[in-house]
């Protein structure tokens, strides 16, 4: 019988050596913010069970493999908004998406293990210090590719303001223009111009992409 496929996301939060104590000590807050603002966008079969393991780093989980680059994604965005609002300066996710069965899935996520979990993490330590986003699959074909696109969503990520971050939040968990330009209190060519410069196209690709090969 085979053993259920997951994802795993292993996260740290980008340069913390040039943050000061208080601005660490108050990481852990808007994680967890993050992570229960994204959630109730979610779908019950798409949410994330997370925990934050030390200051600045985190480890979560999802069922719905289909979804998990999706929500990696949405979990950039918002952090970018709320620490952003939080701290007055840009701070960024780094990102290791992880799938494969976990062997040993245990009630707590730090004290589980097996080959999705070692695959988030192993990606994590490899990553460079300039990249946001690795995927680890175990297929030498999909990740040679996730590898390419990746390294140009590298670019995208870093290359994000926080207004066109928070337009891409809300365009990714399903809301339209008009209803994006309601809820930031702005105009509709004002949301279509910051999706536009947080090149929202070229990240619905990547998602079709992922998603399909993950249907």
């Amino acid at each position: 019988m085979n053993s259920p496929i997951y994802a795993v996301l292993a996260g740290e939060i980008a340069e913390t050596r040039s943050k000061d104590r208080d601005q660490l000590g108050r990481i852990p807050d808007i994680l967890r913010d993050c992570f229960d603002d994204l959630n109730r966008e979610l779908g019950e079969a798409q949410r994330l069970r997370y925990e934050i393991i030390r200051m600045d780093e985190f480890l979560c989980l999802t069922t719905s493999l289909q979804a998990a680059l999706r929500s990696a994604l949405l979990l950039a965005c918002i952090f970018r908004v709320k620490s952003q609002q939080q701290f007055d300066v840009k701070m960024e996710l780094r990102l290791s998406l992880g799938t494969g069965p976990a062997e040993w899935y245990r009630d707590q996520l730090r004290e589980s293990d097996g080959t999705v979990f070692r695959r988030a993490d192993d990606g994590l330590r490899k990553m460079k210090r300039s990249q946001r986003l690795m995927i680890s699959t175990g297929d030498d074909r999909l990740d040679g590719e996730f590898l390419v696109t990746c390294g140009f969503m590298d670019l995208t990520m870093q290359d994000w303001t926080n207004d066109q971050a928070e337009a891409l939040f809300h365009k990714l968990t399903g809301k339209n223009q008009v209803e994006i330009s309601e809820y930031l209190n702005i105009s509709q060519p004002a949301v279509n111009r910051r999706l536009k410069a947080g090149h929202l196209e070229a990240i619905e690709k990547f998602l079709e992409r992922y998603e399909t090969l993950f249907a």
